[in-house]
């Protein structure tokens, strides 16, 4: 609300002008009223009040994962049955046979086809290996006969000597008592320097 000092001077200042009654009315109405409305407090703000607890979001509707089903195991199982079983028939046929599409068949063939390959190269790659096997032995042990022979061409030697001998040709003890049976090596005892000592020899004849 204005001062009453203002007031009073408004009062004295339009008094002064010497106006009608209703001019000075008016101009009071004019100039009073609004200043009288904008010296008035203005209200109290409120705080703005927010919801008790936090504000639930909207459910989102779950999306289900669609679930892709394979083809049924059983056709495949029966396709390959009736391969096996009907190996000379055409595919059509065996699809009427084991009540599967024809499609069924070509693949279950092609997975059948698949298998013997693989069963071919394993069992040629198992005889390559026991062939590359068996051959070294083979060798070794015409090496060690071909050793003995040379050894023994002169006539019997000490067994200590001739196994000394081989491992400096790097020939194995046990290859070398093969080729000793192979060859017929006669063993006996004989006087190598005033002392009986085993010695071997090539059979006569």
């Amino acid at each position: 609300m204005l001062p009453a000092s203002d007031i009073t001077e408004i009062l004295t200042n339009l008094a002064a002008l010497n106006l009608q009654p209703n001019t000075t009315a008016q101009i009071l109405a004019a100039v009073l009223a609004p200043l009288l409305r904008s010296a008035e407090p203005d209200p109290p703000v409120r705080p703005r009040q927010h919801a008790a607890g936090p504000r639930a979001k909207p459910r989102q509707a779950t999306r289900q994962k669609r679930k892709y089903q394979r083809g049924a195991p059983d056709a495949r199982d029966r396709a390959t049955r009736a391969l096996k079983a009907n190996p000379g028939i055409s595919w059509t046929k065996l699809a009427v046979t084991a009540g599967v599409s024809r499609s069924t068949v070509r693949n279950a063939a092609r997975e059948l086809d698949a298998e013997a390959r693989k069963a071919t190269r394993r069992e040629a790659r198992q005889a390559r290996k026991t062939s590359e096997t068996a051959k070294p032995a083979t060798e070794r042990r015409q090496r060690a006969q071909q050793f003995l022979r040379g050894e023994l061409a002169r006539g019997p030697k000490p067994v200590t000597d001739v196994e000394a001998a081989a491992e400096k040709a790097h020939i194995d003890i046990s290859t070398l008592a093969q080729a000793r049976g192979d060859l017929g090596v006669v063993t006996s005892r004989g006087n190598a320097g005033g002392v009986q000592a085993v010695q071997w020899s090539l059979p006569a004849g």
